[in-house]
């Protein structure tokens, strides 16, 4: 009775093994019907829908293209941007190949010209600061070296102009003394970077090659990624533009004459011209360097200079002392009468056509020199053609 029943369990066992894997796959079969038939009613929507469409309802779908694979920019990008200035002759090799595969790439997609402009956009204006900063810790130039040529060299340059042998009696046959003493301040004060190369052993010639490469390389891709901002010719003029502004070697000077350069710019009247203005600019700037005060513009004095230097061209003659002069015959007077009180001074010249150009007429002349640089508070510069009137007052100046 005991085999019977083990017989009866295994045959229990088998016949549900046996209907599972039936009804298995019965339902396995019922599914694969209902695909078969939403596949079908699928192709025939597609069907339909081509055919309204006039387009050929047989035609097979070509495969699409992965996203990105048409214009798949970003590995030659990343490659230019971090390899562009590699020393390595691999790295060099990659970042032409790069630039060869952009350039592939544009062929079959135009936009991808305008994606690289904006990504490109300050790219090498950007990497040009990098490796200015990078040259100038290598040479050693800080803004403290620089400010120390230029406070350290006031006192042997206002020594050499205020020497009484450097005097016009002479043909001032010691300018080239005070054009040496003042040489280094010039050079500081206007090009502080070019002084660094020049002085200090800073090389941008290293660092500006690589970047006129760099700007071939883009410009040969993007025409307008060719051009410095700013309007620089070349990266060694970027360099320097960027440093001058870097080094801001005038901050301390600006700074102390603010409020006199900005009343300066800002002053309108019919007797201050804009060829007086540059004129004064011009001035100020040089006094500055030297450690001066800059001269405010004062109204008083520029209409008697003005008339001065008009009455002069009439006659054609320039002179402190005139005798029958309209408006006065000493500087004092012709001050007085356009309405300025205090002790004046007075410069005049022929000759220059532009106000700048009258300064450094004056610089090469020993006393009007002086009298330029003198401890003034106030101007009045004034010209008519050629001729070039300077009116000074207030303060400790000595007039001629």
């Amino acid at each position: 009775m005991a085999v019977k029943a083990i017989w009866v369990r295994v045959a229990a066992v088998a016949l549900a093994i046996a209907l599972g894997v039936l009804v298995s796959t019965s339902v396995k079969a019922g599914n694969d019907d209902d695909d078969a038939y939403i596949k079908a009613m699928q192709d025939k929507r597609k069907r339909e829908k081509a055919i309204k469409e006039g387009k050929d309802p047989d035609a097979k779908e070509e495969p699409k293209e992965a996203e990105g694979d048409k214009t798949d920019a970003s590995g030659p990008i990343n490659t230019i941007k971090q390899r562009w200035d590699s020393a390595k002759p691999a790295d060099a090799q990659s970042v032409q190949e790069a630039a060869a595969k952009l350039a592939e790439l544009m062929k079959s997609d135009p936009g991808l010209r305008g994606k690289l402009l904006k990504t490109f956009a300050g790219f090498k204006e950007q990497a040009a600061t990098k490796s200015l900063g990078e040259a100038l810790r290598a040479a050693n130039v800080t803004r403290e070296r620089l400010r120390g040529v230029l406070t350290g060299g006031r006192g042997p340059a206002l020594k050499a102009i205020a020497d009484p042998k450097y005097t016009e009696a002479d043909g001032c046959t010691l300018q080239p003394q005070v054009d040496a003493a003042c040489a280094p301040l010039f050079e500081v004060w206007r090009d502080p970077i070019g002084y660094a190369v020049k002085n200090m052993k800073l090389d941008l010639a290293a660092p500006a090659a690589k970047l006129d490469g760099l700007a071939q390389l883009l410009g040969g891709l993007v025409s307008e990624l060719a051009t410095w901002e700013g309007g620089a010719a070349n990266a060694e003029a970027t360099l320097r533009a960027q440093g001058t502004t870097m080094m801001d070697i005038k901050r301390e000077e600006t700074a102390a004459n603010k409020d006199t350069l900005a009343a300066n710019d800002s002053l309108k009247d019919k007797n201050v011209t804009d060829l007086s203005k540059d004129h004064v600019r011009a001035l100020n700037d040089y006094r500055m360097m030297l450690g001066k005060a800059a001269l405010r513009i004062d109204i008083a004095l520029t209409k008697a200079a003005m008339g001065h230097a008009k009455y002069s061209e009439s006659i054609k003659e320039i002179g402190h002392v005139m005798p029958g002069h309209p408006d006065g015959a000493t500087h004092q007077e012709r001050c007085k009468k356009a309405g300025y009180g205090g002790s004046t001074g007075e410069n005049c010249l022929m000759g220059a056509e532009a106000g700048e150009d009258a300064v450094w007429q004056w610089y090469r002349a020993a006393e009007h020199h002086r009298s330029m640089i003198g401890d003034w508070i106030h101007i009045g510069a004034g010209h008519s053609g050629k001729y070039w009137v300077q009116n000074f007052g207030g303060g400790a100046g000595k007039g001629r």
